[in-house]
């Protein structure tokens, strides 16, 4: 009996334990599918420019209802996005094979 109960124990510890890492690693992984999913952050490239110019251009380009902004219009005041989704990452090219016999 004795064994048993203390099996049966260890059992009870292991999968509590064992739900509570899963419910964490949901959370965990929840919280970091929502990371991507921020605002695009704008710059002006090869110009100066303050937060008062781009809270002036965003306001301008962000319709009033929905309080959505249009990057197109944030495109024709000059701004560019910056971030990971302007587009796929560009290879660096191959080196060239030179002949397969070695010098050394």
């Amino acid at each position: 009996m004795v064994a048993s109960s203390i099996a049966a124990a260890w059992y009870h510890a292991v999968m509590n334990r064992l739900g509570v890492f899963l419910v964490a690693c949901a959370f965990v992984v929840t919280a970091c599918g929502y990371t991507g999913r921020g605002e695009k952050q704008w710059y002006k490239p090869n110009a100066d420019y303050t937060t008062a110019e781009f809270e002036h251009d965003r306001a301008e380009c962000t319709d009033k209802k929905t309080k959505v902004l249009a990057e197109d219009c944030m495109r024709k005041l000059g701004w560019a996005a910056l971030g990971p989704d302007i587009g796929p990452a560009v290879k660096a090219p191959e080196p060239s094979k030179q002949n397969s016999k070695s010098r050394y």
